[in-house]
């Protein structure tokens, strides 16, 4: 049995909520990163309120990446309904009335079952009443954690919270960073169109330094970047980003959504490190409570005082007869992807 972890504080759930937006959910689906299964494709629901978007998919390469990370080979033989796209950090329902989520997956259950789906997949539930309230799941399977911080007392609050060895590497490497000639830079959807494309292939790179599919087109990221709040944060030297985020900021929460490498640069300009110190300062002058840097690398962000929470996916199996064959998948790609997080449970 699956063991969901109790929340002993403040989660940071208002970071989800730009997930939980029309606009977002509305460029998710116009930058097409997941095929569409047969019309209608998509259809948006409501929870109390809450737009999220149920999806048909025949390919999610995210989805694909996390069967990579547990080491098997895909789980599904055909199309699969998601309640939230698993790009989303945090489901959209982390911020509906737990009666008002509940009734949303069963009635996504009504309408995945209509389009002939092998399962509906509700994505990425933080511990919670919205999670707990739910029809029971035929698998429950944690495909990651994200990382956030809390700012409750600007830059320098932050720093001196950390690890003195830690304090003082994220320290030594920005300022390497900036003798190495890195320039930091925010640039609004007006502004961004020159480095996309050279983001865009830092976070080809960086997926496939890490044995995954590439999970982000420039199309994508494009439409992503008409989303109120939405930012290319980078690193540049001699003009072209070094390193990038793709950031999302909303109501006092800034998300670090997408990122992007030059990993030749890593260990001579650490283009990483002074982005994130100047990302995390930038949002603690603007008075952000909260940084959402999201998946991947938890060992690291939780070196530079991040604390991770669970993102859980309860899955119902709708293909006749095929429930125990999927559960079982399910179950072995939940084991192994809590060893590869190195979170037991």
């Amino acid at each position: 049995m699956n063991t969901i972890t109790e929340p002993a504080m403040d989660l940071g759930t208002v970071c989800g909520r730009v997930f939980a937006s029309e606009s977002w959910q509305d460029a998710w689906l116009a930058g097409r990163m997941e095929p569409p299964g047969p019309p209608p494709g998509h259809v948006r629901m409501r929870a109390g309120g809450v737009p999220v978007t149920l999806q048909l998919v025949t390919h999610s390469p995210l989805w694909r990446g996390y069967e990579g990370d547990a080491g098997l080979p895909p789980v599904w033989d055909g199309p699969v309904a998601y309640l939230s796209t698993v790009y989303a950090v945090a489901n959209p329902l982390n911020q509906a009335p737990a009666p008002e989520a509940s009734g949303t997956v069963a009635a996504a259950l009504d309408t995945a079952g209509e389009w002939g789906a092998e399962a509906l997949v509700v994505t990425n539930l933080e511990p919670g009443p919205a999670l707990e309230a739910l029809p029971p799941a035929d698998a429950l399977v944690r495909l990651d954690a994200t990382c956030r911080l809390r700012l409750t007392d600007g830059m320098d609050g932050y720093l001196e919270r950390l690890a003195t060895a830690h304090r003082g590497r994220l320290r030594r490497y920005h300022r390497r960073g900036a003798e190495a000639g890195l320039t930091y830079h925010d640039r609004d959807v007006t502004e961004a169109g020159q480095v996309l494309p050279a983001f865009a292939r830092l976070t080809r790179q960086s997926a496939e330094r890490h044995g995954t599919p590439p999970l982000y087109s420039e199309a994508a990221l494009r439409a992503l970047l008409e989303v109120p709040g939405s930012r290319v944060l980078s690193a540049d030297l001699d003009g072209r980003p070094a390193a990038g985020l793709l950031s999302f900021e909303r109501d006092g929460c800034l998300v670090l959504w997408a990122a992007g490498i030059d990993y030749a640069l890593l260990k001579t300009h650490y283009p990483y490190y002074f982005l994130i110190y100047e990302a995390i300062a930038a949002a603690a002058a603007r008075g952000c409570r909260w940084v959402d840097f999201g998946r991947g690398n938890l060992e690291f962000k939780q070196r530079l005082g991040f604390h991770a929470v669970d993102l859980w996916s309860p899955v119902y199996v709708l293909a006749p007869g095929r429930t125990a064959h999927y559960a079982g998948r399910l179950a072995e790609m939940h084991r192994r992807i809590a060893d590869f997080l190195g979170r037991p449970g």
